[in-house]
């Protein structure tokens, strides 16, 4: 059998100061940015960057002592961001070149309180480096969101904006204050990935109030991405759909009719049929096609119906009790 890395000491010393090294870099690059446009979680003095290598170092060694050293360092506004940027590299660096992660393996929320509660064995074989990353992020909560905002989730790359989501997924409500003011003050590309992200923390309360006000935005991407945000909502979620399926632009009214197969109720399965008779009177082929299956989706059936047929199952959902 090959011996294990960690058995070897000058690659174990070569594996542990890599990550620190990283940590000094990102340092290094703030402090020669001397724009004002470029974001920065601020300036380190040398206490706290001897802070932010001691937790980087405890967090690459697993060292018992980590999560203590990283909640005491929570306590200061700075160094902690500084730290989270620093785990963001991490989940970044594990995640390049592989696409594949973002569409079949994300980080399920479910998975992400899981790495909350209890300690996780990084050696084990198979292990995402990615996830363990993406977790101590989470357990930092709050003071993490505004940097996970600034450098991932408003990237111009899919790519980091994906992972951001994930993260502010797993933080989850206490990322809902600075998502709504993105929301609300952001251009239109800051717009849609804000809408993204509320819908993926949830669609209720002042995050469906923020989705709400998107579907009215003037610019019809971001009316597109805040209908597919509310695909995890409830009945106001859901009615809202259901109004937009009247949107002027016909991709947004495509897309509403997509989500609400989200939504396995006799109200959105009539709306559906209805909107499933009005494009065929406009000879929106599209809007049938996405009407079909989101019909079918609700029915758990496979392939297209009249429109008649589609009412009689809205009337079975009716005396099933679905609404």
């Amino acid at each position: 059998m090959r011996p294990s890395v960690a058995t070897n000491p000058s690659a174990r010393c070569r594996r542990r100061s890599h990550p620190v090294a990283g940590l000094l870099a990102l340092c290094a690059l703030a402090a020669c940015a001397s724009q004002p446009d470029v974001y920065t979680p601020g300036k380190l003095d040398q206490d706290q960057l001897q802070r932010c290598r001691a937790v980087a170092q405890a967090y690459v060694d697993e060292a018992p002592e980590y999560v203590a050293l990283r909640d005491e360092l929570r306590e200061d506004p700075v160094a902690i961001r500084w730290f989270v940027r620093y785990l963001e590299q991490q989940a970044v660096a594990a995640r390049e070149g592989r696409a594949e992660l973002l569409s079949e393996q994300k980080v399920r929320l479910d998975q992400i309180r899981a790495m909350r509660a209890e300690p996780a064995q990084f050696e084990l074989p198979g292990q995402r480096r990615d996830r363990r990353a993406i977790g101590q992020i989470v357990a930092i909560g709050e003071p993490a969101v505004e940097v996970v905002i600034r450098d991932l989730l408003v990237s111009r790359q899919e790519f980091l904006r994906t992972i951001g989501i994930e993260v502010l997924t797993g933080i989850g409500d206490a990322a809902v204050p600075a998502l709504l003011e993105l929301a609300r003050n952001g251009d239109d590309r800051e717009q849609r990935v804000a809408a993204r992200a509320l819908g993926a923390v949830g669609a209720r309360g002042p995050a469906l109030a923020a989705l709400r006000e998107l579907t009215r935005s003037p610019v019809w991407r971001v009316r597109s991405d805040a209908v597919q945000a509310l695909d995890g909502g409830g009945d106001e979620a859901r009615d809202l759909l259901v109004g937009m399926l009247a949107d002027e632009d016909p991709f947004v009214r495509k897309k509403a009719a997509e989500t609400l197969a989200n939504y396995p109720d006799a109200v959105a399965a009539a709306a559906l049929v209805a909107f499933l008779e009005l494009s065929k009177q406009r000879n929106d082929w599209p809007g049938e096609v996405a009407a079909q299956h989101a019909l079918q989706q609700i029915a758990g059936a496979d392939g297209p119906r009249t429109a008649q047929a589609w009412q009689n199952f809205v009337e079975q959902l009716r005396a099933g009790g679905g609404n």
